[in-house]
């Protein structure tokens, strides 16, 4: 099932949380609506989901125009952040809620019902917990349940808000990893939200940049981290440093002052020596060295007083023997370039 949106815009007294958007999610795919708070992104899974109406715009559902039609009649199926379980019920009632709430036409018999949740159950790992309730599990077998109770009604697209937002940095790790081979065996098209960048990139095979209720870009996570279409989706993607910047016959030199151009340039793109090396080399002085784990951050300051980040590998560190106060010479090995605005 594919997913069209177009010309959405929703306001909230005078607040314009979307503006005219446009998207598309092919069929089969799993798209991230990535960005910060208040971007719209929740917003437009939402008035995906028919859970708000937009006041203008329309939906499409395989070139079919849903927009008028309720949730239950799009076959969504919703996944929150806060799971929503049934606490009084066990995991078991919950995946088998929403079949057995069907109308009696469409309704699949009490055997069938068996046999589907058993097969959900057992494809979240979750087989031998049918008989528990929800407060005897961990915050992640829960979302796992809330997954397998949205995918029982066989849902035509699958929405998720936030879906690990309520959960620790180990658990959400290993969750977004699952989810990424849920998708790979059951296929159906899903839209997720969320505002973790690495768990965007991670998981999605497309993302959508959303920022002040518009999107910036769509892309592979490869196309939108490494090129990016604008100022804030390089800034959001990951640490970046910012620079102002002067290009000569193509090539981009760092100065000290406003010239009309931003250089942006990550933390990894930046080569750190002892020595002057080539004429834009920046000379900094360290602040900090951050040296737990593979990478070491190295915090410095540059010679007009700019903070600068710089990531080197521990190999590098021991070769140059930095210390707190050294002075040091930074390259740039890859920048973007942005008019100034």
């Amino acid at each position: 099932m594919s997913i069209t949106v177009r010309g959405i815009s929703k306001r909230f007294a005078r607040f314009a949380a979307l503006d005219s958007v446009d998207l598309d999610v092919p069929h089969g795919r799993l798209v991230a609506l990535l960005g910060p708070s208040g971007s719209g992104k929740t917003t437009l899974l939402r008035i995906i989901a028919g859970l708000e109406t937009p006041d203008a715009g329309s939906v499409h559902f395989d070139g079919r125009d849903i927009s008028d039609q309720t949730t239950r009649e799009r076959r969504v199926g919703f996944v929150f952040q806060h799971y929503a379980l049934f606490r009084h019920m066990t995991v078991f009632e919950n995946v088998a809620f929403g079949l057995r709430v069907r109308p009696r036409g469409t309704r699949p018999s009490a055997q069938r019902i068996r046999e589907r949740v058993g097969e959900l159950l057992e494809l979240i790992q979750l087989g031998s917990q049918a008989g528990r309730y929800p407060s005897q599990l961990s915050g992640g077998q829960r979302q796992r349940v809330a997954l397998a109770r949205a995918l029982a009604v066989e849902p035509s697209v699958l929405l998720l808000d936030e879906p690990f937002g309520a959960l620790d940095a180990k658990v959400r790790l290993e969750l977004r990893r699952w989810l990424r081979a849920l998708h790979d065996e059951v296929g159906v098209t899903s839209v997720f939200v969320t505002h973790d960048q690495d768990e965007a990139l991670e998981v999605a095979d497309q993302v959508a940049v959303m920022n002040a209720g518009r999107i910036e870009q769509v892309g592979t996570p490869d196309e939108v981290y490494h090129h990016p279409a604008t100022p804030f989706v390089y800034n959001f993607l990951g640490n970046v440093n910012l620079f102002h910047g002067r290009v000569d016959d193509g090539v981009t030199r760092l100065v000290r002052e406003a010239t009309g151009h931003l250089v942006f340039i990550r933390p990894h793109a930046l080569d750190l020596a002892r020595q002057p090396n080539g004429a834009n080399t920046i000379r900094a002085v360290t602040k900090h060295i951050h040296a737990a784990g593979p990478v070491v951050k190295v915090e410095a300051v540059t010679e007009w007083g700019a903070p600068v980040h710089v990531e080197i590998g521990q190999e590098r560190l021991r070769e140059l023997s930095l210390q707190k106060g050294d002075e040091i010479f930074i390259t740039p090995r890859d920048v973007a370039v942005f008019a100034d605005d």
